[in-house]
């Protein structure tokens, strides 16, 4: 990402700018970021390079950009009349279009770039104590595991769920009783908040982020079944 924001990169030849394109590995915070950077450089000798464009398109993972932008870019002066830059931005259009379909559209532009793909965490659960606290994160770029925070206490069999990149821990058992507290992790801060408790006690819940709520359902409830599903509305929470 630094090297797009230098001179340098403007300069580079169309031969090395599709080496840059074509990598998993360029470290970039979304697809956007590099489309951009591919217009910077088409502009800065539009002349003479526009005459690439359609080959440094083949390597943008049109696809994983907003649709919003794929909008604009159908009538922008530098694509409508370039037939193969007009195929590709069609590709991309339905794969948002027809997202039942996307598993029939999988190509080396539909794969997210290492970079962007997120990061994965691992939050409490069972380890030789009985009860882990820690969390850990694993970064698919550098292939590694740090640890990333700390539990406020031991939990097990509870649900996690994430909206707005924070992790929401839900319930469980802390070894002696089933819980109703509701606690959110900001990874960027670090920092904990604890919110409202849930009405009933819970653990081993399914969950599943629905917009702006957590859907629970299914869980286990003082040894009993429970088939009501309750929504947490998030949105009437405030938290840092």
């Amino acid at each position: 990402m630094e090297v797009m924001r230098n001179q340098e990169f403007l300069l580079l030849p169309a031969e090395e700018l599709h080496k840059l394109l074509a990598s998993d590995d360029v470290n970039v915070p979304d697809e956007e970021t590099i489309f951009h950077a591919l217009m910077m450089w088409v502009k800065h000798d539009m002349q003479r390079r526009c005459s690439d464009l359609s080959m440094l398109l083949a390597f943008i993972r049109l696809p994983l950009l907003p649709p919003q932008i794929l909008a604009d870019l159908e009538n922008h002066a530098l694509f409508k009349n370039d037939l193969e830059c007009q195929k590709l931005i069609l590709e991309a259009m339905k794969y948002h279009l027809l997202p039942e379909r996307r598993t029939l559209m999988q190509s080396p532009r539909t794969k997210p770039r290492k970079s962007t793909v997120g990061t994965l965490y691992a939050v409490g659960g069972m380890d030789n104590n009985k009860g882990a606290t820690t969390i850990e994160k694993y970064n698919l770029r550098t292939n590694l595991w740090i640890q990333a925070g700390m539990m406020n206490g031991r939990r097990l069999q509870f649900g996690v769920a994430v909206i707005d990149d924070k992790l929401f821990v839900i319930g469980g058992r802390d070894g002696l009783k089933t819980l109703n507290t509701v606690e959110c992790y900001n990874p960027k801060t670090k920092t904990w908040t604890v919110l409202p408790p849930m009405s009933t006690h819970r653990h081993g819940l399914g969950k599943i982020p629905y917009y702006n709520n957590i859907i629970l359902e299914k869980n286990i409830d003082s040894e009993i079944i429970c088939k009501a599903i309750v929504l947490l509305r998030s949105i009437f929470i405030t938290f840092s």
